[in-house]
């Protein structure tokens, strides 16, 4: 586990040091004034950073440079028809989407079989419901939350020098973030130094900036973006906050229960990485918090990340088993070095993707009828201690959890 993750894994609200608060404001306005500049600014770029006619001979279908140029892959005519024809069937059913604001029928057999990535960025935004989130929270709490909360952001945020350090060591390989104070990176702060004002009890935690990339690479729009941030984290569907919220609770019972599914599911895995002593924590982790993006084939993770959109958190839950459960042979078969090597280059290789998402299926189905696709709700009794991300509690209160959310955070709205 990185040492962002380790120093959130063990938070422990210190005493006010008003000498270092002078030093943080002082450092985030330094630090925002670079984003402000943008590309204006040139003295501590490197040459890598600039762009050249080469990248365009490495770039993948995604946006991707590589170290070498990428082949052309000759036209296949059918093939094309029948990519046509699949979007243009989906081009319909968005349409029908939009204008009814009900979900298809068949869209869950659709999703399964692969979204079109032409259509990702309007398909993302219905089954996000991003409009409808956006509309209700200024309903509530006025106009112009996201604007508000970036200038609230410059004030404020003690998240900023986290945020830029990450910033600059997000997806530095994909066209769209590899200019440094480049728009895409502009962008990418701005939503989550935004974000850090709005919800106050998650702030920002590492793994955070790979979701909000992703979402950038489809939705574009900055604002956009950090309305998805807000259905992923506190959407009832997803549950992402307690991922990221201080001691990382919801990560801690995932790995958990990810051994108890391990133990049930794949037993000779499982006693094979006991055996190694090789524990979720080193190979899960950001599975769970990134939803498998940088562990992945990108565009492996992009189907998983269309069905997680559609089916929620359960898929996480049943996709690590399913990784497990397709790699089984190699896995009972390696030694710890190459146990460690395997699952580090997994991101790398060439994988059947159709087989892996078979599995994931099929998993899913063992789990739900085991009724343990869910994680089990919490039992344990919390105490609540005042702060000022939950200003509205009562002092002291304690309080039951029944759900994956053991409250609802209260969002910061003045300015």
């Amino acid at each position: 586990m990185d040492s962002a993750l380790l120093a959130r894994a063990n938070f422990d609200p210190s005493s006010y040091d008003a000498e270092k608060e002078r030093e943080r404001a002082e450092e985030r306005e330094r630090i925002f004034e670079r984003y402000t500049q943008g590309r204006s600014r040139t003295d501590d770029i490197e040459p890598w950073e600039e762009p050249n006619f080469s990248h365009y001979m490495k770039k993948d279908h995604y946006g991707f440079i590589h170290e070498k140029p990428i082949p052309m892959e000759p036209v296949d005519k059918k093939s094309l028809e029948k990519k046509q024809m699949k979007e243009k069937k989906w081009l319909r059913m968005v349409k029908h989407w939009q204008e009814t604001n009900r979900m298809p029928e068949d869209l869950k057999s659709r999703i399964w079989k692969g979204c079109p990535d032409s259509l990702r960025g309007q398909v993302w935004p219905l089954m996000l419901r991003i409009r409808e989130i956006k509309q209700s929270n200024e309903k509530q709490h006025g106009p112009n939350m996201y604007e508000r909360m970036k200038e609230k952001a410059r004030r404020k945020s003690p998240d900023i020098r986290q945020i830029d350090l990450d910033v600059h060591r997000t997806y530095r390989n994909h066209e769209m973030f590899q200019l440094k104070y480049g728009v895409m990176q502009q962008k990418l702060f701005y939503v989550l130094a935004a974000y850090s004002m709005f919800n106050k009890e998650v702030g920002y935690c590492q793994g955070m900036a790979n979701v909000v990339a992703l979402m950038l690479m489809y939705l574009h729009e900055e604002e956009d973006a950090f309305w998805a941030l807000t259905s992923l984290l506190r959407g009832e569907r997803y549950q992402m906050n307690d991922f990221f919220t201080p001691r990382l609770p919801k990560l801690f019972r995932c790995l958990d229960h990810h051994m108890v599914l391990r133990k049930k599911f794949i037993p000779s895995v499982h006693k094979h990485l006991k055996k190694l002593q090789y524990e979720p924590t080193l190979y899960a982790t950001k599975w769970f918090l990134q939803c498998f993006l940088d562990k992945l084939p990108f565009s492996l993770a992009l189907r998983v990340w269309d069905i997680f959109l559609l089916e929620g958190e359960e898929i996480e839950t049943a996709m690590a088993i399913a990784i497990l459960r397709t790699f089984k042979k190699t896995l009972i078969k390696s030694n710890d070095e190459q146990l460690n090597d395997f699952m580090c280059r997994l991101g790398e290789s060439q994988l059947d993707e159709e087989k892996i998402i078979d599995n994931l299926s099929e998993v899913l189905l063992d789990l739900r009828r085991q009724r343990m696709s869910h994680l089990p709700k919490p039992t344990i009794i919390e105490e609540i201690k005042p702060s000022e991300s939950m200003s509205t509690l009562p002092s002291n209160k304690k309080i039951v959890v029944h759900n994956q959310n053991h409250f609802t955070p209260v969002y910061e709205t003045t300015v």
